[in-house]
């Protein structure tokens, strides 16, 4: 093993590690040009920044709670930042590991499988080990508060590093997982998208379902109530609190000498097969299938083109993110607690429904969405196909509207089964809410689609080109803090003349008025866009 060699290769592949912090590096330094400039100096940097900035924002959290006495909360929040820390190595190491595509860039030189594979390893920890952070000062002080003293910082530095261990060795046993059955499939592009995606949206998932299903943090007496012991997080509790009990054994030593013989197994197979595996691929994999050739119309042909365009995961995460954080900031405190929204929220408030829909579907279309990146998706396609003898506005048209049904159809469903499931609302209340969010996902996703054919950029090389153009994060920011705001004021206005007057005859106004300016903004952008084009 060559350290120097791992070194060089660890300084090229961090910067795999996360595609976007990379872009917005090289756009800083676009705009202010810095002697002696070194991306992958300013990628590690980043990450180490933000690992201490996460390692000290959660304590505020932390120091409020005497775990020894409530040890649920303790392996709750163990549990939710393992999880997110889970993701977040499982989408490094795939982008390190098989996105990067340079194996075959080895194969000339003096460089052993080992020593590649323990550069990625290591170039790909960095994001993992970010969302582990907390945890150290949260060891820190629940073993302080167990153990009485300063005999709890080595258990906590120690059992802080088993954490860092097992969360990296199963998010690069599962990547390797995954990436076999990747790599031999032709679909390789679309396994890795729905794998990117399900795991993002099963690590919110897995947030929702323990704020969901654990009890409230307050009783109603107004004391803290602990949360339920969640097995395995459990057990870095009880290895302190009674080290000698079966209850340690299960969810400590058992998952430890798991984790050992996983490293191991890694070491003796896992690592040795990934240079293979990555530089030959199987020949069933390789070949092309024979396909017989089926008359289709032109408008499922171009369909199926525009779909194609989506087969990028980056793009995909960030997508549908934003609907889906909005719903569990805002709503798993409430459904924690207990809350009746039925009761809350009667049948005449549909109009606040079509509201909140409206104000939520404008973050369905950011900046960051299918909708304003879709022109520029097609590369040089968008030339050839305005060069060919078909009606282009027309191609633009169904374009839009291919990429509008796909970005509204997964917060469509989702928002369909939490209010119907979770919440028990009334259903004209969902009818008015999923009509207010298409709507507004339709008209913010005109915009989008409207600033794509200004700024189109048709020789990005990594996604998040797009995204960042023309301030495209400063805009995101403005218009969700708008939202949020404005939405705020409306809605709060609209309650409270429901409760001093008539609710039904307020909501009914309310109604008219969402959808005229909708009708006005429709009006204003086929004049401004749809009209002009050629």
């Amino acid at each position: 093993m060559r350290w120097s060699t791992v070194w060089e290769l660890f300084k090229i592949n961090i910067l795999y590690s996360n595609p976007q912090a990379l872009t917005n590096i090289k756009n800083k330094q676009k705009k202010r040009p810095k002697k002696n400039f070194s991306a992958y100096k300013s990628v590690l940097n980043q990450q180490i920044m933000t690992m201490v900035l996460f390692l000290f924002i959660y304590i505020f959290m932390f120091v409020n709670i005497n775990y020894k006495n409530y040890p649920g909360f303790f392996s709750f929040y163990m549990a939710i930042f393992f999880m997110l820390s889970l993701v977040s190595a499982f989408s490094a190491m795939y982008s390190v590991f098989y996105e990067s595509n340079d194996v075959k860039l080895y194969v000339y030189l003096p460089i052993k499988p080992s020593e590649l594979y323990l550069a990625k390893l290591l170039s790909s920890m960095g994001m993992g080990s970010i969302f582990l952070m907390p945890i150290l000062p949260l060891m820190l002080i629940a073993y302080w508060q167990i153990l009485g003293g300063p005999l709890a910082i080595f258990p906590a530095l120690l059992n802080f590093i088993v954490m860092v261990v097992s969360s990296n060795a199963l998010s690069l046993y599962i990547n390797s997982l995954f990436g076999k059955i990747i790599m031999r499939s032709p679909h390789r592009k679309l396994i890795s998208t729905i794998l990117l995606l399900l795991s993002t949206m099963g690590a919110m998932g897995f947030v929702l379902y323990l704020n969901v299903i654990n009890q409230s943090s307050l009783s109603s007496q107004g004391q803290l109530t602990d949360r339920a012991l969640i097995p395995y997080f459990r057990g870095f509790y009880d290895v302190v609190h009674v080290p000698f009990r079966l209850v340690t054994l299960v969810n400590y030593w058992l998952p430890l000498i798991l984790v050992a013989g996983l490293i191991v197994h890694i070491i003796k197979s896992v690592m040795p097969k990934y240079y293979e595996e990555s530089l030959y691929q199987t020949i069933s994999g390789s070949k092309k299938k024979v396909r017989t050739f089926k008359e289709q119309t032109i408008t499922k042909v171009m369909v199926k083109h525009h779909l194609s365009t989506l087969g990028n995961a980056s793009l995909l995460v960030q997508s549908f993110i934003m609907p889906i954080t909005f719903f569990i900031i805002f709503l798993t405190p409430s459904l924690s607690n207990g809350l009746d929204f039925a009761a809350l929220i009667p049948w005449q408030y549909f109009g606040v429904a079509l509201l909140t829909g409206a104000l939520i579907g404008t973050t369905c279309s950011l900046p960051t969405s299918l909708l304003a990146v879709g022109m520029s998706l097609e590369k040089d396609n968008f030339i050839y196909f305005k060069s060919l003898p078909l009606n282009f506005k027309q191609f633009l048209k169904q374009k839009f509207l291919v990429l509008y049904l796909v970005q509204i159809g997964v917060p469509l469903l989702i928002y369909l089964l939490v209010t119907l499931l979770l919440m028990h609302l009334n259903p004209l209340i969902v009818l008015f809410f999923l009509l207010g969010l298409a709507l507004g996902t339709l008209i913010q996703g005109q915009f989008m689609y409207k600033r794509d054919y200004k700024n189109l950029v048709l020789n990005w090389q990594d996604i998040t080109q797009l995204f960042s153009r023309s301030g495209g994060q400063w805009l995101s920011f403005g218009l969700m803090m708008g939202d949020f705001f404005l939405g705020a004021i409306l809605i709060g206005l609209t309650v409270f003349l429901s409760l001093v007057t008539n609710a039904l005859a307020v909501n009914l106004v309310l109604v008219i008025l969402v959808v005229f300016a909708g009708l006005l903004l429709q009006v204003f952008l086929h004049k401004s866009f749809w009209a002009k084009l050629k």
